[in-house]
């Protein structure tokens, strides 16, 4: 069963190592849905911080680069971690799929009551002390149901927050369209006007409003997932510059090695020495 229960996670030595404070993304093959029950933390999930604090969960989808910041001394969260397998499973419906990939693009961060913050806990270590028990059928057809149960309401407690505030909808729903469609495609196509067009507004327009709402042109977002996509390839694979170059579709690599030596101060060659280097 790819499901893994963490119980007051509080630092790399406990449990796992995917929230160490090193300045380096880190990435898993699994969902992680986090519940903070005391202190803070501010996770950077692609180029976005989150402030997670007591009483709010957050959604990190399977393959999606995350890091800590910084959090307080007394920081306390429950993790359970689930497989992309799990969906598979025919019990869990397409409404649960649609939604969980809703919340992880658009709205990882929720607030939740304290009311539900307990029972999530209650949840958390009932599933906790299940995971310890001998794995048989009825045992996991348990797990499963119990993990609907905290997905199902991980998407209606997005869904309140979201209904209870209609201020900027037009824009919102903009905004979030334009990172959907940038997380997929950016490696393929960095011109403000291809998105704009399958929103179907202007280019001036879609700049004014991902200005307005995240303080950044659609431009600079593209340029910073193109330096953190490279980053990510220069520091895990063996691909030569040239290659890597011409996935991120930039039209030479004399042109990426420029564009990345604007934006860190140094070459592409030279970035994946100094990781050599620190290793």
């Amino acid at each position: 069963m790819d499901i893994s229960i963490y119980d007051n996670y509080s630092g790399s030595s406990r449990d796992f190592d995917f929230f160490p404070i090193d300045g380096e993304y880190k990435t898993c093959d699994s969902m992680l849905t986090i519940i903070c029950l005391h202190g803070h933390a501010t996770f950077r999930i692609r180029l976005h911080d989150f402030q997670l604090s007591r009483s709010s969960s957050l959604i990190i989808g399977p393959e999606i680069p995350f890091y800590i910041l910084e959090k307080s001394p007394d920081f306390r969260i429950d993790v359970i971690r689930v497989g992309e397998s799990v969906f598979d499973v025919s019990s869990y419906d397409e409404v649960i799929k649609k939604r969980l990939k809703r919340i992880i693009i658009d709205r990882p961060l929720n607030k939740i009551s304290e009311r539900k913050t307990r029972m999530f806990h209650i949840i958390h270590s009932y599933l906790k002390t299940l995971m310890k028990e001998r794995g048989d059928y009825y045992r996991d057809i348990i797990v499963f149901e119990y993990i609907k149960i905290f997905l199902y309401e991980a998407c209606h407690i997005m869904d309140d927050t979201t209904s209870s505030n209609n201020l900027g909808k037009r824009e919102r729903n903009v905004t979030n369209s334009f990172f959907h469609m940038v997380e997929k495609e950016f490696m393929h196509n960095r011109k403000v006007e291809y998105y704009a067009g399958k929103i179907g507004i202007s280019a001036k327009h879609l700049a004014h409003i991902i200005k307005k709402t995240t303080g950044k042109y659609p431009s600079e977002w593209m340029d910073d997932y193109a330096l953190l996509e490279s980053k990510k390839l220069l520091r895990s694979t063996d691909e030569s510059i040239q290659a890597i170059s011409y996935d991120l579709n930039f039209a030479t690599p004399s042109h990426f090695s420029r564009f990345f030596k604007e934006k860190t101060g140094m070459t592409p060659k030279e970035f994946r020495k100094s990781i050599y280097e620190n290793q």
